[in-house]
């Protein structure tokens, strides 16, 4: 068998590799004396580029993804990452070192899924938005075509799909990760230039995050509810978990009943947790950290202090009042999602923010204070660092990122 060369192979010895019970056409990628990889063609997750050279093929339970992509991006590699791990498939394209685009096969990373869960666009517009497009077109150009997205919309939508899939990996601990060398174009009018380096610590920020939420969980203390009369569109696991409420409570039973393991389910339960669909509840006797406060101050004023540090390069060459609006602008948007926090906000000469008036909010804020503290202001320090690196004026600006990286390594 020539590597590319595509074969049918017949039930039985589809059966006999475990590729199922019918017959399967496969691709032969590499092989050896003692080893064969195939790719199963017509597979959810798209054609792999056997047209590159395969260069790297690990178990992630020895080698970390995020080992994996440190060591692409600090050696400036360019090429095609695809990581599989039951029926979870995810491809992330770089281009000398950095994120440049990333797919994903699970209904949660869809575009549509995305906007709707940050308020960009309501249930009712995806739903309408969905039964009225027609494949092969790219789904987000069809909802700037109906007016419900703007061009800018769609860039910021398509930017936040890829980095929420690039740091959703990191929170698996098992999986297999392949990479292919060589220039591969994503089939997709949308380049991006994102900071890996950025990417690996907040995939390994939310990792950390998942590990304390799955620690709620497996508390004896918690049940969980599905909250009523929340209209979303749910497929796969997260419909199954759901189901799986309206008969248990308890997460160890969500997991046998579903047939799936915690970390899974921790995934999938704190997406539906963000979307409200489901809320954990605390039986009677749960206390909150005697220093959760101090952590949310801790947080709060850390975020502040960043982007200060950020926006001050920027006021150099500008002046405040050009910062000012353009923050004011993206806090606004910000609003949309984190109201309680951020709505009405005023900030101050260069896009200032007082931390008083910000912490006062987050004391008082019912659900996951912390988690939304980081989430509200993460999406202007995101902000304030693509415009740093991107602005015409400011020199040597990888030199401001480096210098406050010891500073956002803490929040």
């Amino acid at each position: 068998m020539r590597d590319g060369s595509v074969v049918e192979l017949p039930a039985e010895s589809a059966r006999r590799l475990g590729l199922g019970e019918t017959k399967v056409s496969v691709r032969k990628l590499a092989g050896g004396p003692c080893t064969l990889l195939l790719e199963r063609i017509e597979s959810a997750s798209g054609a792999l580029p056997w047209d590159r050279d395969l260069v790297l093929s690990a178990d992630v339970r020895a080698f970390s993804l995020a080992d994996v992509m440190q060591m692409l991006h600090q050696s400036g590699k360019s090429g095609f990452l695809h990581f599989e791990h039951g029926d979870c498939a995810k491809s992330v394209y770089f281009h000398a070192g950095e994120v440049v685009f990333a797919t994903s096969n699970q209904p949660i990373d869809r575009l549509g899924q995305l906007l709707v869960r940050s308020g960009v666009l309501s249930i009712v517009e995806h739903l309408k938005a969905v039964e009225a497009y027609s494949p092969p077109g790219q789904f987000g150009r069809f909802l700037v075509d109906r007016g419900l997205l703007t061009p800018r919309q769609l860039w910021e939508g398509v930017k936040n799909q890829v980095e929420d899939i690039v740091r959703s990996l990191f929170a698996f601990g098992g999986g297999q990760v392949f990479f292919w060398e060589g220039e591969v174009r994503p089939d997709n009018v949308v380049r991006l230039a994102l900071p890996t380096g950025r990417l690996i610590e907040e995939g390994l920020e939310h990792r950390d995050q998942l590990l304390l939420f799955l620690a709620q969980l497996e508390d004896s203390r918690v049940r969980l509810e599905v909250v009523a009369d929340v209209v979303v569109e749910l497929e796969g696991t997260a419909r199954a978990i759901v189901e799986a409420l309206k008969n248990v409570e308890s997460f160890p039973a969500v997991c046998q009943r579903v047939g799936i393991d915690p970390l899974s389910a921790a995934r999938t339960l704190a997406l539906l947790d963000q979307m409200g669909v489901i809320r954990l509840v605390r039986g009677a006797g749960a206390t909150e950290s005697p220093d959760a406060d101090a952590q949310l101050r801790e947080s709060v004023r850390g975020h502040v202090l960043l982007l200060a540090e950020l926006t001050a390069p920027v006021v150099a060459v500008e002046g405040p009042e050009p910062v000012r609006l353009r923050l004011t602008d993206v806090t606004r948007d910000a609003a949309s999602r984190h109201p309680q926090l951020l709505g009405g906000l005023e900030l101050g000469p260069g896009g200032a923010i007082d931390p008083e008036p910000l912490l006062e909010r987050a004391l008082c804020f019912p659900g996951d204070r912390l988690r939304e503290v980081r989430e509200a202001l993460g999406e202007l320090v995101t902000y304030c660092e693509f415009e740093l690196s991107n602005h015409p004026k400011v020199k040597d600006a990888e030199d401001f990122l480096d210098g406050v990286e010891g500073l956002r390594a803490r929040l």
